[in-house]
């Protein structure tokens, strides 16, 4: 493995987490976390400490807290119809070069478009527009304890506001939305699950 590459393993607190004795330190890394369980209070901490709360990203007190609350309902969505046996995956990177800063959240259930076949009862919909489904508002396949609705449209709203992107794989469906385009279509590659990945610029205009 090459220095740099074991460096930001490291950092990031991967390594410790499969035997290293060293811990991770801050630095420009969002840890990675695994949840077995819907730990809601601690996903949100963390979401808060690790992403929104250390200073890259200008951001008043109300849009960060909704902003959080709308990712919560990614893992709520994950915990209650993902299905996945080893839980969810989280990690992501502040890039001070690019002025950007990175989340990546990650399950291995049955994903996305199935939950919205299955929710609407057409098995006949299209990965990609069950994926359109999935970003209008008003529309969730939740019943848990984080409401659900206006949390994938929100997310989009603000990352299109911050000049960033989202970029989602979800077993045969992709979706690329910025603040130019909105692109819903088959993958060219299957994801075993679901694969979101949300992208702002650290110098965009205050949200």
């Amino acid at each position: 493995m090459k220095d740099d590459i074991k460096g930001n393993l490291r950092q990031n607190n991967f390594l410790y987490l499969f035997g290293e004795d060293q811990q991770g330190w801050m630095g420009n890394s969002i840890h990675y976390r695994e949840d077995v369980d819907e730990d809601i209070d601690g996903i949100m901490n963390y979401l808060d400490y690790m992403w929104l709360g250390r200073g890259w990203v200008t951001v008043s007190q109300a849009i960060k807290d909704e902003v959080i609350s709308t990712v919560l309902e990614i893992y709520s969505n994950a915990f209650e119809h993902g299905l996945s046996d080893i839980g969810v995956f989280t990690c992501g990177q502040h890039y001070p070069t690019l002025n950007s800063l990175n989340l990546t959240v990650i399950d291995f259930g049955v994903g996305i478009p199935a939950n919205v076949r299955q929710f609407l009862g057409k098995t006949s919909i299209l990965a990609e527009g069950a994926l359109r489904w999935a970003f209008q508002p008003g529309t969730t396949t939740r019943h848990g304890r984080v409401p659900g609705g206006a949390g994938l449209d929100l997310l989009k709203n603000f990352v299109k506001a911050k000049q960033g992107k989202i970029e989602i794989y979800s077993r045969d469906g992709y979706a690329l939305i910025d603040s130019s385009q909105e692109l819903y279509q088959s993958a060219p590659t299957f994801f075993e699950g679901t694969l979101i990945n949300i992208t702002i610029k650290c110098d965009a205009n205050y949200y």
